[in-house]
């Protein structure tokens, strides 16, 4: 017979289960909460700077203060605090330590955080550091240092080998959605704020300048993890954006002279027919030269290159500027640098990895948070209304969309599958680089007489856009190029081999005999942004 229970033991089984189903999901719940907090935890912790880091930012910051302090020896109250150069360093050390920091903790490359440091300066700074005549001297200076260090930088690391079999792939991205741009902004310009068509194609011709320098570590990072390697995605990324800045380069310097110069408008076409080919001329001898001065066997060789290269470009930077050629400047320190690297990786220095392209990593470095931060002190929010801030915004969404459907064209008829494609696009969205250290171009450039009030405010405004431009298509395109790269470019590393991948090393020669095995330049090879 079976057994009878009450209604009160059934209701205290009842109790029971419902007591441990819920201890057990409590249990569950804080497990899961534990979990969370632990894989919170391991994040942070891998984010944190290493003992190596920490001693290594101990030792540039003691260098830097031991700098100053030796200055005022020299300049006395001139660097002390509250003066306008010590605001000015004060702020690029905050602009390099944000950056970097957001870097560390987002997927948003630093130029960002260097350029909104630069630009919260001068919203909330007191004065402006700039109207002091030795800080503006520093800052327009600077700017003729920076094309030096970036245009020597990129091309030490072209894969000319990857160029010549894909010439048609290369130039057709690195032109047509330039030229497209350049157009677009001059047409919309004239549109939104009737500036003359002259003002359009100088602004456009720099902001159509793509910085592959915000998307290549995110690219090649991919391309590590076998993303886009079958049709060698970092390679047509890095490769035709270095030659989009040089591209920029040679025809902006043409505009700008042919726009500014005070001279005859026949010297100016012919000047600027002839400039683009001088450059090269001068480019290749300084190049070809700085492969045969000093012998390769030399151990001090790589110093002295770099400072052949270095000095060479100060030189023709300045004289360019001074004899109103800024064409020739910017295309023949890239010549240069590319003719001297592609003769030295015929015998032991491999691209990207040779001494010289390690000396500019390093300056590169060092000049990076001076640029963009001092770039973003120049956007003029009390110059800007709320109807010219949705215009500009307008105005650079408008072409960027434009640029981003030519470069996608580009890439489907080069044989891109169509997702490939649209990743090619979206790494053709940040300006930066160009941008920053052509920022003050416009108003160095005015016309000493002649010049009117509308003039100065376009050149102001000139400004304004290229800062927002930065700040908010360098965010853009960091931040689709990490997310979205996963998902549009599919993963090929089952089907190349598996050196594609490996470092190249480098060491300096001992002797001219010595030859590096494996020199060559089909491994991967690509312009390092940092």
């Amino acid at each position: 017979m079976a057994p009878e229970f009450s209604e009160i033991d059934i209701n205290k089984t009842k109790k029971n289960r419902l007591t441990v189903t819920f201890e057990m999901n409590s249990k569950t719940k804080r497990l899961h909460k534990n979990e969370w907090k632990n894989t919170c935890l391991q994040k942070m912790s891998s984010t944190l700077p290493s003992v190596s880091e920490v001693k290594q930012y101990i030792s540039v910051f003691i260098c830097a203060v031991l700098l100053w302090a030796t200055s005022w020896f020299v300049f006395k109250e001139t660097v002390l605090p509250g003066s306008d150069i010590f605001t000015m360093i004060a702020l690029i050390v905050i602009g390099y330590v944000f950056g970097h920091t957001l870097e560390r903790y987002t997927t948003i490359n630093p130029v960002v955080g260097m350029t909104l440091v630069g630009a919260l300066g001068r919203i909330f700074s007191p004065k402006n550091f700039l109207d002091n005549p030795s800080a503006n001297g520093i800052d327009f200076h600077l700017r003729r240092i920076y094309p030096v260090i970036i245009l020597t930088k990129g091309p030490l690391s072209w894969n000319w080998k990857y160029i010549k079999n894909n010439s048609v792939k290369v130039f057709t991205l690195a032109t047509l959605p330039w030229i497209i741009e350049c157009l677009t902004t001059a047409f919309l310009t004239h549109v939104f704020f009737g500036f003359p068509w002259y003002w359009g194609i100088h602004l456009g011709a720099i902001l159509s300048s793509v910085s592959p320098a915000v998307v290549v570590p995110t690219t090649i990072a991919l391309g590590s993890k076998g993303f886009g390697v079958k049709n060698q995605i970092a390679l047509l990324v890095a490769n035709a954006g270095g030659l989009d800045t040089a591209f920029t380069e040679g025809m902006f310097g043409v505009i700008n002279s042919a726009i500014f110069s005070q001279s005859p408008p026949i010297y100016r076409i012919v000047k600027a027919l002839l400039a683009i080919f001088i450059g090269i001329g001068l480019g290749v001898t300084w190049g070809v030269l700085a492969d045969f001065l000093p012998d390769h066997s030399d151990f001090y060789a790589p110093a002295i290159r770099s400072l052949h290269i270095f000095a060479g470009g100060i030189f023709i930077m300045y004289a360019g500027g001074y004899l109103s050629w800024g064409g020739i400047s910017g295309v023949a320190i890239m010549v240069c640098a590319g003719a001297a690297a592609t003769r030295w990786a015929r015998r032991d220095w491999p691209i990207n990895n040779n001494p010289v392209s390690e000396v500019y990593k390093l300056l590169w470095r060092i000049f990076e948070p001076m640029l963009f931060t001092l770039s973003g002190y120049f956007l003029e929010v009390s110059e800007i209304t709320l109807k010219d801030f949705g215009l500009i915004v307008a105005c650079i969404f408008s072409a960027l969309i434009i640029r981003m459907l030519t470069a996608f064209l580009v890439a489907v008829v080069n044989g891109l599958s169509v997702k490939e494609s649209i990743f090619i696009a979206i790494t053709w969205t940040p300006k930066a680089i160009v941008e920053a250290v052509l920022v003050r171009v416009a108003a160095d450039s005015l016309w000493t007489e002649g010049t009117t009030t509308k003039d100065r405010w376009i050149a102001r405004h000139h400004a304004n856009m290229i800062v927002i431009a930065i700040l908010i298509t360098s965010t853009l395109g960091s931040i689709l190029t990490t997310v979205l790269g996963p998902i549009l470019l599919s993963n090929d590393a089952k089907v190349v081999p598996e050196d594609l991948f490996q470092p190249q090393t480098c060491t300096v020669p001992q002797h001219s005999d010595f030859v590096r095995e494996n020199n060559t330049l089909d491994t991967l090879q690509y312009i390092d942004a940092q």
